[in-house]
């Protein structure tokens, strides 16, 4: 069943039609929370407050924007928020046990050090452009439609950062 059809079905009052758009989108959201956060526990708590956020805002979903693109908007003020609350700043780190990739050495894991201090001190649009392209390969003209800035925006905040973090690993 197509998305838009969910949607419509929701806002006529079939409240089943919410509890699949959840599970299609579900995985990729706590993924995607748990590694900007890197904790699963927190990770699941911003989870379910998203799914909390578009159950109250699905009845005003006007089909201005693809259900993707709002739903990152949605996860991305969450992630903000956290961190705001948090007082943390690091939005790369994840938890390398759980991933496919064989542990790293010591050199390795002083270059991720480095690289995330480096990351803490982009500006929030510059991390909020990396983590979309980096984590989720999103095109482009996607994050700017998550972001609420233009195409050409999201591209010039990303090299930005690059050069930013050039700048950084210098000294």
């Amino acid at each position: 069943m197509e998305e838009k059809n969910l949607i419509h079905q929701f806002q006529k009052g079939d409240k089943s039609a919410f509890d699949k758009l959840v599970h299609r989108h579900q995985e990729w959201v706590r993924l995607f929370i748990l590694k900007t956060v890197g904790h699963k526990e927190d990770a699941e708590d911003i989870a379910q407050d998203v799914f909390v956020k578009s159950y109250f805002g699905l009845s005003k979903f006007r089909m201005e924007s693809e259900f993707n693109t709002w739903l990152y908007r949605i996860v991305i003020n969450h992630i903000n928020n956290y961190f705001r609350k948090k007082k943390l700043l690091s939005w790369f780190s994840h938890d390398l046990q759980e991933s496919n990739t064989p542990e790293p050495t010591a050199i390795e894991e002083n270059q991720v050090s480095e690289l995330l201090q480096h990351i803490r001190k982009l500006p929030r649009i510059q991390r909020n452009v990396m983590v979309l392209r980096t984590y989720q390969d999103l095109p482009f003209k996607e994050i700017g439609n998550v972001l609420s800035i233009s195409e050409n925006s999201a591209k010039v905040s990303f090299h930005k950062a690059k050069v930013n973090l050039k700048k950084f690993a210098r000294g």
